[in-house]
C-alpha cells in the first residue's frame, strides 16, 4: 500500500474507515485515499520577457555559477549550489529564473521558514519586473496561480498535480524540510523538470548525482569570520558574557544564542538590568519587529533560540553563543550562526563566540570547516 501524495509505504500510517484507506503521514494537508489517483498536469504559460535588475554587479564567479545553472536547466541538470552565508546564492539563481519564466515556464522558490519565505518574496518583487509573483505560507495564499511562486515547503502540497519546470529549495539542510520524508516526497512530485538545491552547509550525504557548484567567497570576497571557543566553568558565563558585551555594545548591535526558550527568559531577565535587550522564539509573535529594533539601534542585543540562525542579515553584527556543546547546536546550526557576522561590505569582520564548559565536536568540526572553506580556491 502506498499513498499517493507523499509516497508513505508505512503501514502504521493507514487507516481504513468505510472501506477506504487513507494515509495519516500527510493528513495535515487534508484526508487522501490509497484509491485516489493523483493525474499530473503541466502547464505552459505563454511567452512574455522577465526580466531583473541587481543593485550590485556580479562576481566573476558568481555569474560563471549563474550561466551554468541557465546551462543545467537547458539539459535537464538537477544542480546543489553550496555557496558559504552571504555569497549571494539568491541572487545567483536570478538568472536561470528570469530565463524559466521568459519561455513561458513554470517556477517555484521554497523555503522551509515562513520568516525567510516573506523576505525573498520581497526581495524578488523588488528586483523582478513583467512577471505577477505569488506568496504562500501558512494562513496567507496570495496569486497562487502566478508563474512564480514563493512559498514554504509545507505548501508544496497544492502543487503536486501541477508540477513546476523548475522548482529552487534555498536553505535544504534545514529544519522542518531536512529529513522530513513526507515534506521531501512532495518537492520531489512537484518537480516536473528540474531542481536547484542551494545551502551553506550541504555535506557529502546530499550530494548524490546533480551538478555541484560551490561558492566559498562572500559577494565582497573576504573570508568568513572564523569563531573563538571560549571554555570555562558555568558559574563563569555572566561574568564573562558582560565583560565581552561591554566590548561589543558601544559599536555592533549583538545576537546572542541560547538553546531552549527557558534560556531566553532567563538571559533577558538577567540582562535588563545592564543593557535594552528582547528576547524571540518559535512561539514568539514579534520576531520581525524585535530584529528591526536591533537592525536600527533601538536596543542593544536580542537573545535567541536557534529560529535565528539562518536567512537574517543584520549590518555590523556579533554573534555569541552560550552552552555552544548543547545538543541543539550541530555542526551546520554552528555554521549558520557564524554565517551571521561580516556579510555587509565595509562590515566584513566581526566577532563569533562560543561560550561552554568543553569543546564539542560539532564545534571543532564547525570551525575546521570554515577555516578549510577560507584556504580553499573556487
Amino acid at each position: 500500500m502506498k499513498c499517493p501524495r507523499c509516497g508513505n509505504e508505512d503501514s502504521s500510517y493507514f487507516v481504513t474507515v468505510r472501506g477506504r484507506t487513507y494515509c495519516r503521514a500527510c493528513i495535515k494537508f487534508g484526508r487522501i485515499y490509497t484509491d485516489e489517483k493523483i493525474e499530473k498536469k503541466i502547464i505552459v504559460n505563454k511567452l512574455e520577457e522577465v526580466t531583473y535588475h541587481l543593485s550590485f554587479t556580479l562576481s566573476p564567479r558568481q555569474n560563471e555559477i549563474s550561466l551554468q545553472l541557465i546551462e543545467c536547466f537547458k539539459n535537464k541538470w538537477n544542480a546543489l549550489v553550496l555557496a558559504v552565508c552571504g555569497s549571494g546564492k539568491t541572487e545567483v539563481s536570478f538568472g536561470v529564473i528570469a530565463y524559466a519564466l521568459s519561455k513561458g515556464k513554470r517556477v517555484c522558490f521554497c523555503v522551509p521558514r515562513k520568516a525567510l519565505c516573506i523576505e525573498l518574496y520581497h526581495r524578488f518583487k523588488e528586483h523582478f519586473e513583467g512577471i505577477e509573483i505569488g506568496l504562500i505560507y501558512g494562513g496567507v495564499c496570495e496569486c497562487e496561480q502566478a508563474s512564480f511562486i514563493v512559498c514554504t515547503t509545507h505548501q508544496l502540497y497544492r502543487f503536486v498535480k501541477t508540477p513546476f519546470h523548475l522548482i529552487l529549495l534555498d536553505e535544504a539542510d534545514a529544519f522542518p524540510f531536512y529529513g522530513n520524508q513526507v515534506l521531501e516526497s512532495l518537492f520531489n512530485k512537484c518537480n516536473g523538470g528540474i531542481f536547484i538545491k542551494m545551502s551553506a552547509t550541504l555535506t557529502s550525504e546530499d550530494i548524490h548525482d546533480e551538478k555541484l557548484f560551490i561558492m566559498n567567497r562572500r559577494y565582497h570576497g573576504h573570508k568568513l569570520p572564523v569563531p573563538r571557543c571560549c571554555i570555562m566553568p558555568t558559574f563563569c558565563w555572566n561574568l564573562f558574557l558582560l565583560y565581552m558585551l561591554r566590548k561589543y555594545v558601544k559599536k555592533h548591535p549583538v545576537l546572542i544564542y541560547v538553546p531552549t526558550r527557558k534560556s531566553v527568559m532567563k538571559y533577558v531577565s538577567f540582562l535588563s538590568h545592564f543593557y535594552l535587550v528582547r528576547g524571540v522564539c518559535a512561539l514568539s509573535s514579534d520576531i520581525n519587529e524585535n530584529l528591526s529594533l536591533l537592525k536600527n539601534r533601538k536596543i542593544d542585543l536580542l537573545v535567541t533560540t536557534t529560529i535565528l540562525e539562518r536567512g537574517i542579515t543584520i549590518e555590523d553584527v556579533y554573534c555569541i553563543v552560550i552552552n555552544a556543546a548543547a545538543a541543539v547546536y550541530d555542526e551546520r546550526t554552528l555554521m549558520q550562526i557564524a554565517g551571521r557576522v561580516g556579510r555587509k561590505p565595509g562590515y566584513e569582520e566581526g566577532d563569533v563566540l562560543f561560550i561552554d564548559r568543553v569543546k564539542s565536536k560539532e564545534m571543532k568540526v564547525c570551525i575546521k570547516t570554515i577555516e578549510r572553506l577560507n584556504r580553499m580556491s573556487v
